[in-house]
């Protein structure tokens, strides 16, 4: 995007409407779909360089963690960052991932990659009370139970389940009596 109106007077800006697609775009469990990113920006002119403001949000494909169905869903960030125009020296304040105005020109794409990126669920539930995988089958556990019989438990934790044991009485004995 050109910024050439903008560099080297501060208070000038210039709102943009975003409608960008963003591909590959992903986390282990979610993804941007194919549809654009969209939002509204203002690139504004400070001393150090073109400040970015805005709202953007997009599609997302996303999978359960405790039961692997696919789901739509949309994130959302807020963006605040500065680009530095060239000659302005950003080892000052120990940013050395700042964005750069390259000439006259900002590059929106790799701010709007990190915004979604992190934007993205990092453990999505397709919802609150879902039940998950059997842990011996696989079946999904929210269509039904399985029929699975659970294990017994390790016998190496049997000392600690008398220890829980013990202090349940003991928190239970003083509440029975009161």
């Amino acid at each position: 995007m050109s910024v050439a109106e903008l560099l080297g007077r501060p208070g000038e800006y210039r709102d943009v409407r975003l409608s960008e697609p963003l591909e590959g775009v992903r986390t282990a469990l979610a993804r941007l779909s194919e549809e654009p990113v969209s939002g509204n920006l203002r690139a504004e002119s400070v001393i150090e360089g073109i400040l970015v403001t805005g709202k953007v949000s997009g599609a997302t494909v996303v999978q359960c963690a405790r039961c692997l169905t696919e789901f739509g869903s949309r994130a959302k960030a807020d963006l605040c960052e500065l680009f530095v125009a060239p000659g302005h020296d950003i080892r000052e304040s120990g940013a050395d991932d700042t964005y750069r105005v390259t000439g006259s020109e900002i590059g929106l794409e790799p701010m709007l990659r990190d915004a979604m990126t992190l934007a993205l669920p990092l453990h999505p539930l397709c919802r609150a009370d879902c039940k998950g995988l059997c842990a011996q089958c696989g079946a999904d556990l929210n269509a039904g139970d399985c029929g699975c019989v659970e294990d017994e438990a390790d016998p190496r934790w049997a000392p600690l389940e008398k220890l829980r044991a013990r202090l349940e009485e003991d928190t239970q004995g003083p509440a029975r009596s009161a």
